[in-house]
């Protein structure tokens, strides 16, 4: 399955019904919602195809993105979750080409200006500024001073432009309102008091602790089949990896200490696991890899019958 030119085409066939069998019928907001989605499986089929992120010819990246988008309702509507998770994927795209790069600041400036216009509709992906500065210097060996100061500018053009346009268009929209709409987005990046987080845990119910923990189970799995095999990977390649797992495990930190963001947060996650899951799974062959591949299946059915034909049980 890995392997075959058939099994992109099957997912996207798989991912349309799905989108379409729970409702019966297509909205508008659903049918943008799916041409979204099939956008952004462009782009991480792209981002591999650059990078040969997996030294394999498959199309595994983009098909479990598919499959796990296509198995969470909140995902099919063109809403906050399905599109800061394609700008989190443009930007990861953007921000591989600055691998040791001497002049990378034009790229690192549209990295940037994604997570700034993706932070709008999930304001955590502005705060992934400051590890996506890490990453520059640690992994992709290619921050300068120019480059630092275009991702700053990239952070500020689109808040600068929003601040124009509600001048221009209410008349109304002065510096403070401003200053409050941004520190505002940093209103839940306090660490919650306990009974706080108790009570947001309380309002989970099972459909949600479900897919959280199998996409958890999924990507833990991953990360630990890639710590373990990396010496086979290009040096460039276990960089990007190394990117993609350190947003993945602070994204479910971020999970953790923020359960009332599932959406948006788990969106995210879905996006950066998804090349960790699909490098497992593309270059495993073990008899026990091989029954967690069918296990997972059967689980990612499971999990599809439970969001979008369950969620209307409320299953404590």
């Amino acid at each position: 399955m890995a392997g075959s030119e058939l099994t992109l085409p099957i997912c996207a066939v798989v991912a349309t019904a799905l989108w379409w069998l729970p409702k019966g019928t297509f909205s508008v907001r659903s049918f943008l919602g799916l041409v979204l989605c099939m956008l952004t499986t462009y782009v991480i089929m792209e981002t591999n195809a650059r990078q040969h992120i997996i030294r394999i010819r498959t199309r595994m990246m983009s098909c479990v993105w598919l499959v796990l988008s296509a198995c969470l309702s909140f995902m099919h509507p063109l809403e906050e979750p399905l599109i800061a998770a394609a700008f989190l994927c443009g930007s990861y795209m953007l921000l591989f080409q600055c691998y040791q790069r001497y002049r990378p600041q034009l790229t690192v400036f549209h990295v940037f200006l994604l997570l700034s216009i993706g932070s709008f509709f999930a304001p955590v992906m502005l705060l992934m500024a400051i590890p996506f500065y890490f990453y520059l210097i640690v992994f992709l060996r290619s921050l300068t001073t120019k480059a630092f100061w275009a991702g700053i500018l990239g952070l500020v053009v689109p808040y600068w432009c929003y601040a124009i346009l509600s001048i221009l268009l209410f008349h109304t929209f002065t510096f403070s309102q401003f200053a409050s709409h941004i520190i505002s987005q940093f209103d839940f990046f306090t660490v919650p008091q306990f009974d706080h987080f108790t009570v947001h845990l309380a309002d989970y119910s099972f459909v949600k602790l479900s897919s959280c923990a199998f996409i958890a189970l999924l990507s833990i799995v991953s990360i630990i089949h890639y710590l373990r095999t990396k010496y086979d990977d290009k040096i460039r390649v276990r960089m990007i990896l190394y990117i993609y797992v350190t947003q993945t495990l602070l994204l479910m930190l971020f999970l953790l200490l923020q359960p009332a963001h599932y959406q948006t947060t788990m969106a995210l996650i879905i996006a950066s696991a998804s090349p960790l899951i699909a490098h497992f799974f593309a270059l495993t062959g073990s008899i026990l890899s091989n029954l967690f591949f069918i296990l997972s299946l059967l689980l990612t059915v499971a999990m599809a019958v439970l969001n979008l034909w369950m969620t209307s049980f409320s299953i404590s």
